[in-house]
């Protein structure tokens, strides 16, 4: 007998359902690539509390704010999930005692008494 197992096709769809958020991502890294190379003027930073000022081209300056901003993202949002999991009351875990046996099992030596299996088999002697 051939062999009548046919594998399906790839789904283009399918397949980009599944890896939506690694193209959104490629996506909006190829578009602040091209605003860094389309945009080649000199900017000038001056950051807040007279901390300096920074003099530099204005893509280099959008990715330095991008990784600044996701940065932050991150920090704010650890810091909310560390708050939200303080303010949640949590209720104490009852660890199972292992001495207590479950009801769903069945009693020692069930497998040696039944019927079913194999009679005549050597370890059942």
């Amino acid at each position: 007998m051939a062999y009548q197992y046919k594998r399906r096709r790839p789904s283009i769809i399918r397949n980009f359902w599944v890896y939506r958020r690694l193209i959104g991502a490629a996506v909006l890294l190829g578009l602040m690539l091209w605003f860094i190379w389309a945009n080649n003027q000199q900017v000038t930073v001056a950051f807040p509390f007279g901390l300096g000022k920074l003099t530099s081209s204005l893509g280099i300056v959008m990715l330095l704010t991008a990784l600044v901003s996701s940065v932050a993202t991150v920090l704010v949002t650890t810091l909310v999930l560390a708050l939200r999991r303080l303010r949640t009351p949590q209720a104490p875990q009852d660890q199972p005692n292992p001495n207590e046996l479950i009801d769903d099992r069945p009693p020692p030596g069930y497998a040696a008494k039944t019927t079913e299996g194999f009679p005549n088999a050597h370890w059942s002697n």
